[in-house]
């Protein structure tokens, strides 16, 4: 390919992933395209390239970037399809209500302008930020879309983006290797010097030092299992789960630790973390962070909600052979069951980690190396980006099919096919799964609203049982409030219904 290429990103040291990701990528990809990288518009000559790829987190790190891809469209390489704490961090955080509910009404309607002028008033749920990603407009303007799983590209496809998009593995991470791991683990050991090195660094937040000063001598010498905990912090990551599991699995094993290895985001109490057996790092330059897989003896990497993204966490304990507790969810749920034990959702979620903390597991290093050859190759990477680099660059033919505007989380189609009483049999007739389930993304609703001779005397909100897929039936049932006519109306989760039209209305005087 001859095509001159630009990427625009955070490059090292910024305190992001993606520049690490990024500082792997580049020389793999130059080797098959002439590129070069850019961590500011500071000397960048859009004109001087063929494409440009600007690689998209979920963190102010990424605005220079943003901002250039809305201007110019190019190829848009999403780690998180959540763009939501960006958008929010360049306009409402800095006073600019107009923007937010601009942007926001951008890439989910009417809808999403409602909840931005809600949020702007105080009215907010963190819940919001994932339910509406706030990255439709930007992916729809874009010549190519890269993500790193199928989950990513079905949650647009969800949203009707139609821009071409392409799923590419996340590349492993090279010098971490089980064979490495194995001789460098000190046996049981969290050793002092590996976490006063790192914070000796000058990288580590100053809220941190105290903490970790505080360790004892217990904490910190051979003889139990260590957990990791690595990676930037949030409150996406279930720490109170996981420390509630740690506690419960550390009162019947004294000798088992855990080590957070990462900075902790703003939202999170890390005085939490203070407990006994417990040793924090703070942030590690990424030179530094490899040498602490050699130290855990198996990992935890829960998520819910999720932004879409491919944890390099997760890649690295895979290539470093490591077990690990992933959330049977979204993307995460895509490996395969002998790569990582899945912790379920909501009830029983504690007890299942805690029960991952404590017993014996066999190795998955074979099995992660099989899918590391399959699906995680640095080759196969690059090869997602070149075919999405062609996809820009290439002249696109003009559809007679005008592009689907979607500006809600899927409002499915839907068709009663049977009554039974007061239960109605409705079956899903949209080409794409209804998720309703507590831990869906988004969950779908039935707002029924009831009337009498015309007035109306009701209404309730139905949550389907599960998942609907397309072609599946549900029931729900209806309340005996004395009406004779039920009209149903979509409504999402967390979410102001913006449009009351029914998408059926039901006489029910004959119905019970």
């Amino acid at each position: 390919m001859t095509a001159r290429v630009a990427v625009l990103s955070p490059l090292p040291p910024a305190r992001t992933g993606v520049a690490h990701y990024v500082s792997m990528l580049l020389p793999a990809l130059r080797e098959r395209v002439e590129v070069e990288a850019f961590g500011s518009l500071e000397g960048y000559d859009r004109g001087a390239f063929d494409v440009a790829v600007y690689q998209l987190g979920n963190n102010p790190h990424h605005e220079f970037v943003y901002r250039e891809a809305m201007a110019r469209p190019g190829v848009v390489v999403l780690h998180d399809v959540v763009l939501h704490h960006l958008i929010v961090e360049m306009t409402l955080a800095r006073g600019d209500v107009d923007g937010y509910v601009a942007a926001l009404a951008a890439s989910h309607g009417a809808a999403g302008a409602a909840w931005a002028r809600g949020r702007a008033a105080g009215l907010h749920s963190e819940m919001g930020n994932f339910l509406l990603p706030a990255s439709i407009d930007l992916a729809r303007r874009s010549l190519a879309v890269l993500v790193h799983n199928s989950y990513a590209a079905s949650v647009l496809r969800s949203f009707g983006v139609t821009t071409p998009i392409i799923v590419a593995p996340h590349p492993p991470t090279p010098g971490v290797r089980s064979s490495d791991v194995s001789s460098g683990r000190a046996r049981g050991g969290v050793r002092s010097s590996d976490v006063s090195s790192a914070q000796g660094s000058g990288e580590t937040s100053e809220d941190l030092t105290p903490l970790s000063e505080r360790q004892t001598a217990e904490d910190l010498t051979p003889g139990g299992r260590v957990v990791g905990l690595f990676g930037f912090l949030t409150s996406a990551k279930r720490a109170e789960v996981v420390l509630e599991a740690f506690r419960r699995a550390r009162s019947r094993d004294r000798r088992l630790r855990l080590l957070v290895v990462g900075e902790p985001a703003p939202n999170i109490a890390i005085e939490a973390f203070g407990g006994e057996g417990i040793t924090v790092t703070g942030f590690v330059p990424d030179k530094e962070f490899g040498r602490f897989y050699s130290i855990a003896d198996r990992l935890v990497n829960l998520r819910y909600p999720s932004a879409g993204e491919s944890s390099g966490t997760l890649v690295r304990a895979f290539s470093a052979g490591k077990a690990v507790a992933v959330s049977d969810y979204a993307q995460f749920a895509e490996f395969p069951d002998d790569c990582v034990v899945k912790i379920p959702l909501g009830e029983g979620e504690v007890e299942a980690l805690t029960d991952f903390l404590l017993r014996d597991i066999p190795s998955p290093a074979a099995a992660q190396r099989r899918w590391l050859d399959e699906h995680g190759s640095m080759a196969m990477t690059v090869e997602g980006y070149l075919a999405a680099i062609e996809t820009a660059v290439r002249p696109q033919p003009t559809s007679a099919t005008p592009a689907a505007n979607r500006t809600l989380p899927v409002l499915p189609r839907l068709e009663i096919v049977e009554r039974r009483g007061l239960c109605l049999l409705i079956r899903n007739i949209e080409d794409l799964t209804l998720r309703a389930r507590s831990y869906g993304v988004p969950g779908y609703r039935v707002l029924a609203k009831f009337s009498r001779g015309g007035v109306e005397v009701g209404s309730r909100w139905i949550e389907p049982r599960g998942d609907v897929l397309p072609g599946g039936v549900m029931e729900i049932d209806l309340p005996d409030i004395g009406a004779d006519t039920v009209r149903l109306i979509h409504a999402i989760q967390g979410m102001p219904v913006v449009d009351e039209r029914p998408w059926a209305v039901v006489e029910i005087d004959d119905a019970r």
